[in-house]
């Protein structure tokens, strides 16, 4: 298994998503992952990292810790975050056969991540946070 790789944001807001973004596909890469593989975690991260600044942190700078490990052909990403509890992986899928207009706004995150990730998993930390992981399989650079 390959290091684990730390990112900590101090004060995250949406305006930060673009370096989020960067950091978490030059370590999936870094990591062997393809370019597809990669830009899946990009979005499953960005939409995970959006709901916890709108949603836990009701828009108000918190901090955010992404760490990033991979085995063999597993890369897992761990979100930590101190906004109240909210465990995403009891969201329920929203109705995708409903025409857009009768469709609620929002609420597509979440499915996002699903779509993009093997596994989700969430739980509270002893200290309380919020603790986030997503994996995702991946055959190798090409992949």
């Amino acid at each position: 298994m390959n290091d684990d790789v730390l990112h900590v944001f101090e004060a995250v807001t949406l305006t930060d998503l673009g370096a989020i973004r960067r950091r978490v596909r030059e370590t999936a890469v870094g990591f062997g992952c393809g370019p597809e593989t990669a830009g899946e975690l990009v979005i499953a991260v960005n939409e995970a990292v959006a709901n916890i600044v709108r949603h836990g942190y009701g828009n108000v700078p918190g901090r955010i810790a992404v760490r990033i490990s991979a085995g063999a052909q597993t890369i897992k990403i761990t979100l930590l975050d101190s906004a109240p509890g909210f465990d995403p992986t009891q969201v329920p899928n929203p109705d995708t056969t409903l025409p857009l207009a009768e469709r609620p706004f929002g609420g597509m995150g979440v499915h996002m991540m699903r779509a993009f990730c093997d596994e989700i998993r969430y739980c509270r930390t002893p200290d309380g946070e919020n603790e986030l992981k997503l994996l995702k399989h991946f055959a190798g650079p090409d992949d």
